[in-house]
């Protein structure tokens, strides 16, 4: 089970920076990627954990962005993220809720 709350979208790495590195992929039961990640990053949603960010299943383009994430993660790119408020996952307990993504870059 997965728990979202969206607000306004917002950066999760501002598009000026040098992005973030994708440590972990996870790929849940439903179809949503968790992705760990490195880096400074810009909590405007107020998670309670930036750590690692939330692709969800039923997000149109979803696809592409896991195809851009594996890209990213196999050739050691960095990424930008764009998203809109935190998700928590049942996997981990159900009490750590992070950003949930909905736009992606590559940063080279």
């Amino acid at each position: 089970m997965i728990v979202s709350t969206n607000v306004s979208a917002k950066y999760i790495t501002n598009l000026g920076t040098q992005g973030v590195e994708i440590t972990k992929f996870f790929t849940h039961q439903s179809g949503a990627v968790s992705l760990y990640i490195s880096g400074t990053v810009e909590n405007l949603d107020q998670c309670t954990s930036t750590f690692r960010v939330h692709i969800p299943h039923d997000l149109a383009g979803k696809d592409v962005m896991v195809s851009t994430a594996l890209a990213a993660f196999a050739s050691g790119k960095k990424v930008g993220f764009h998203g809109s408020g935190c998700s928590t996952t049942s996997f981990w307990g159900g009490t750590v809720d992070v950003p949930i993504v909905n736009n992606m870059w590559i940063v080279k």
